[in-house]
């Protein structure tokens, strides 16, 4: 079977033009994005797939993500592999499917595609309102559909909000709303994994199911979660490798940057899961 390379890179959130970085970094995350790319470009293979996993732009407009487009372009040429965006809820979606789609997808963004005897899937779990996530039931439906009908496939997701874990006690507030419905989507279909973003710090655990989830850290900064009240923010940069290898599969940390100055914290009123549902649900 083929040995595939898959380059995760979440939380960028770049600039928009004519504006300061957000949450008070020193370096411009479009800058750490060039280094990400220039990383890349000294290992010892070439990627199959790139994923960027959501919060690609801080509160950016159509240009902006006309801009970004421009990078992902380059990105498809110079590796020949393909590359995938996902959104995050700090994304705006309607500059988003402005600037960056040829065509308004409708009420979420989600696709798939296959790379040998694997299926990869890119959810929306974007809410807009929300820092948190939700998967709505139309798109759980469009995802149970593909999965019933690839029974031999091994499938991956990649979406922007971590699942309900061992290591998202202190992050139920920002984290997917939805796990159990989408763990019931999937009970019966040989997943592979599912990876995500969004709490800007890296980690790995198995859920209920027995699936691995696999958290990236950030492009942009490192956030510190030790204390559940009070998040404390560090300039880093970091995205990871993963391999996939006759079943088994592998993740890589490529950590780029991480600096111990605190440059700001984020006070955490309540950790608890949200009791206000979106209507459109």
């Amino acid at each position: 079977m083929q040995r595939l390379h898959i380059i995760q890179i979440s939380d960028t959130h770049l600039t928009p033009h004519g504006q300061l970085p957000a949450h008070h970094q020193t370096i411009d995350p479009w800058m750490k994005l060039t280094a990400i790319i220039q990383d890349i470009r000294t290992l010892p293979y070439q990627p199959d797939l790139i994923v960027f996993t959501g919060d690609l732009i801080h509160s950016g407009s159509a240009d902006d993500y006309q801009r970004l487009h421009g990078v992902v372009h380059m990105m498809k040429d110079e590796f020949n592999c393909h590359v995938r965006v996902i959104l995050g809820n700090h994304d705006t979606r309607a500059a988003f499917y402005e600037g960056y789609l040829p065509a308004d997808p409708g009420p979420y963004y989600a696709s798939r595609m296959r790379l040998g005897n694997n299926d990869f899937y890119f959810l929306d779990s974007k809410i807009e309102g929300f820092e948190a996530g939700w998967l709505p039931t139309a798109q759980l439906q469009w995802l149970g559909k593909h999965l019933r009908q690839a029974p031999t496939k091994r499938a991956f997701l990649f979406l922007h909000h971590p699942l309900d874990g061992a290591p998202m006690e202190n992050m139920h507030y920002a984290i997917l709303q939805n796990t159990p419905e989408l763990l019931s989507v999937l009970r019966g279909h040989n997943i592979g994994g599912i990876f995500s973003g969004h709490v800007h710090f890296p980690t790995s655990y198995l859920n209920g199911d027995g699936i691995l989830n696999v958290v990236a850290g950030s492009a942009s900064f490192d956030i510190d979660c030790t204390d559940p009240q009070l998040h404390e923010i560090r300039e880093s940069s970091s995205y990871q490798i993963i391999t996939v290898d006759r079943g088994q599969i592998g993740v890589t940390v490529r950590q780029l940057l991480q600096q111990a100055a605190v440059l700001d914290s984020l006070p955490i009123p309540s950790t608890r899961f949200l009791t206000k549902r979106p209507a459109n649900l």
